[in-house]
This record gives C-alpha cells, structure tokens and sequence, in this order.
C-alpha cells in the first residue's frame, strides 16, 4: 500500500510538473514579459532539445541545409522558353566542403563561377570580441546577409555587423552598429543597412524591438546617418491609434517587434512622386511600406497591404515600385500551406500615376508553387522579366512576363540535401560591366 501511494505522489508530483512546463513554455512562445533572464534561456533551451535530437539523427541537418525532394541537379536548369542570359548572380550559399556559408558570382548563361569570397569567420570573431559583442559567430550557423560587390572586387556583407573585405577575403573594415536584413547602395555610393536603435529609450519605455535604418561609407564603414524607425513613425503621426494596431508579435529580448523593419530601397533619381536620397521602407509586421526622405525626416507617402509580412521593395521606373509580398498569416496551423494566402507568395506593383495595384505575375508564382514563409526576394527587368529568390526552399527562379518559368538555380549538397540562400543579388549585364575587377581578369 505505502509503495503505491509513494508511486501515486512521484506520478502526480511528474503530471503537474510537466504541465507547469508545458504551461511556462507556452506563456514565453506567445510573448509572456512576466518570464525573463535566465528562466527564460533555460526554458527555451528545453524547448528546443526535440528539434535538437531531430536534427542530431536526422541525416546530420545543418541549420542551412534544406531537405529537398526535388529531382533538380546543381546549378541552372533552363526550360524549353530559355534564351540566352547575359546577366549574373551574387549568391550566399553553404559551401559543403568548407563548413560555412561562403559567397560567389555565377554567370548565368552557363553557371560558370567567376569568384569566390570566404570570410574568415575567426578573424570576424576577433573583431566583434573588441567591439564588445558577446555574438559569436558559428561556421554552421552564420549567414552571409545580402552581399553587394563593390567594382574593385571587394565584398560588403551582414553578419551580426557589417563587414567589407577585399577580392581576396582579407578584412578591410567592421561597423560597429548592428545589422539585420537588406543591405543596400545609394546614389552616393554610400550604404544603407538595416539595424537597431543605439538608445535604449524607447525600447524600455514602451518594450519594442527599436529597428533604425543607418547609412555608412562604403570606403570606411563610418556611420553618417542614423535613425530610428519607431520615431520617424511617432513624429510622423503615426501614434498610439494608428501604429499599435498589430497583434503583439514577441521576440527574444522580452519586448514587441511591431516593426520589424526588413528592407530599404535608396532612390538613385528624382521623378514626380520622389526624390533622389529618398529610402522606401518595408515594415513586415505592419503590412506597411512607406516612402521616407531622410533630409526632411517625412514620410511622404505609405501603404498597408494588400500584401502581407512583405519583403522587398524595388523602384521599377518612374513611376512604379515592386513589392514582394509573403502573404502570410501569422498563425500555428496543423497544415503550414494554411498559412500562405492563396497558396503561393506574390509580387504586386504599386503605379503612384494611378494609385493602383496589380499582380501580373499571379500565375508564375502559382504554377511555380512559389511560397517562402520568411525572407524572400523579388526583382523586375526592364523587359518585364521576374527574379525571385525563395528563401526558405532553396530556389532561385526566373519567369518572363507571360508568367513562364524561364530557369531554376538550386545549389545541390547531396540528393537529400540543398542549400539555403541568404538574399540572392540579381546583377544586370550592365551592372557587372561596372565592376572593373571582373573585366581585368
């Protein structure tokens, strides 16, 4: 008798403790403030000890591998609409044989790698220890955000902070702000990046995840602008009825990522609804895109949706911009396709002539089944033509403007396993002309 109620006492003893767990996991998943610190990390470390074991016995998955049923080889994989492409991709891949992320150029005509940059993650490393960040950066987890190559052959790239090295990998400078996201030249050949607020004053105040936006040169990685995002919101008009309208998104530092600012798009020309110095903002968790001048701090025009969790923007012409939307419902679902509007991601165009929005390219992001939940990137060709980077199932695709797939680019590991891309760049026949490196070899 007294050893069954002993195993009584052990069992409800485990049932409850469990269910306290279970409970506490939940609270912090949902954005719960009262659960911070160390309870925190250690509830979450348990959380993730499932996915870990997966992962372990699970052919080995690195966190930038992709499992992939696809039938694809290596590389390019033309359709019967191909034609010759003199253009270029600068991608950010898993490179296998190396244990790290690493980025190179191909020409797209015949997947010929021209150049590749392997940063030394432990010379990154060493810099970041004297910048004070206690980030450290694994060769099996670290992407390569949005690299952009300059026309002497270096390399400006995100990776906790930015970084620019030479054709041949050496360091030539750091930021000391913190990046996320797209990285982007100007007219001025500076570099605007996404990043977080320095001050800490209204990521206390009102608990939010303080995104800004910093422009650097490019030549020495000095901060030449900076500002945050929440307050060019605030001092805009866009106050407590207006902006805090979203569903409380939470994110690792107890706080609210309403914004969650994921790309800025420099304007390079002056045209009727803009002006050169102009940046187009993309805030995913806000549905929002917004045309801000930094020299006046306003904004001068802004849009919530049609599109959802959007990432993206690009100007098409004068009068026209492109956005990628994810469209996305943010939601747990037994069946993740539930959580893709339509089924498929979709590129929208903006006419500010017209104040009208179009989706010509329905059809190829739907017979394409197009559908990366995070990240994403699109670009329009000035024939009409569409690149789309589909981040979170390893493809790089191409379609014309009838909506037909012209390519597909996937970068092989084995036949179970593909890489992850980490914001592909698109580069024109002219635009790689530019770069006085690649015609001098």
């Amino acid at each position: 008798m007294k050893l069954f109620v002993k195993i009584l006492i052990i069992f409800w003893a485990a049932f409850i403790t469990i269910i306290l767990a279970m409970g506490a996991t939940r609270y912090v998943s949902v954005g719960g403030h009262r659960i911070t610190g160390t309870s925190k990390k250690v509830i979450l470390l348990l959380a993730e000890i499932p996915a870990n074991i997966y992962y372990l016995f699970n052919n080995k998955l690195e966190p930038l591998q992709i499992i992939s049923t696809s039938s694809l080889k290596t590389g390019f994989t033309y359709t019967d609409k191909h034609a010759e492409n003199k253009d270029y991709l600068l991608v950010s891949v898993w490179d296998d044989a190396l244990s790290q992320s690493i980025v190179k150029l191909v020409r797209i005509r015949d997947g010929r790698i021209l150049h590749k940059w392997v940063p030394d993650l432990g010379k990154l490393n060493n810099i970041l220890e004297k910048l004070g960040v206690k980030t450290r950066l694994a060769k099996s987890t670290t992407q390569l955000w949005h690299p952009f190559v300059m026309d002497d052959g270096s390399l400006i790239f995100g990776a906790d902070r930015i970084f620019k090295i030479d054709k041949n990998s050496n360091i030539i400078w750091s930021s000391t702000s913190p990046c996320h996201h797209s990285i982007e030249p100007d007219s001025e050949g500076n570099i605007w990046f996404c990043s977080y607020n320095t001050s800490t004053k209204n990521s206390k105040k009102y608990q939010i995840l303080d995104d800004a936006i910093v422009k650097i040169s490019a030549e020495s990685g000095k901060i030449l602008f900076q500002k945050s995002v929440f307050e060019i919101l605030m001092e805009n008009g866009y106050g407590r009825g207006h902006f805090f309208i979203n569903p409380f998104i939470s994110c690792n530092d107890s706080c609210l990522d309403y914004m969650h600012l994921n790309d800025i798009q420099p304007v390079f020309e002056d045209a009727k609804y803009w002006k050169r110095g102009d940046l187009f903002l993309s805030l995913r968790h806000q549905n929002l895109v917004l045309l801000y001048r930094p020299s006046t701090n306003k904004i001068i025009w802004s849009q919530n949706g049609p599109w959802l969790r959007q990432h993206d923007v690009d100007i098409i012409d004068s009068v026209k911009i492109g956005i990628f939307g994810n469209n996305v419902i943010d939601a747990f679902f037994p069946d993740q396709k539930n959580r893709l509007l339509e089924g498929h991601n979709n590129q929208y165009i903006y006419d500010f002539s017209k104040n009208e929005i179009s989706t010509p390219y329905t059809d190829f992001f739907k017979s394409s089944s197009i559908g990366t939940y995070t990240n994403g990137r699109s670009r329009i060709l000035s024939n009409g033509d569409i690149f789309v980077e589909e981040t979170n199932h390893g493809r790089n695709l191409y379609g014309n403007r009838n909506s037909e797939l012209i390519w597909t680019y996937i970068e092989r590991i084995n036949n179970k396993k593909i890489s992850q891309f980490t914001w592909s760049r698109y580069m024109t026949e002219e635009e790689f002309n530019k770069v006085t490196f690649f015609n001098e070899k």
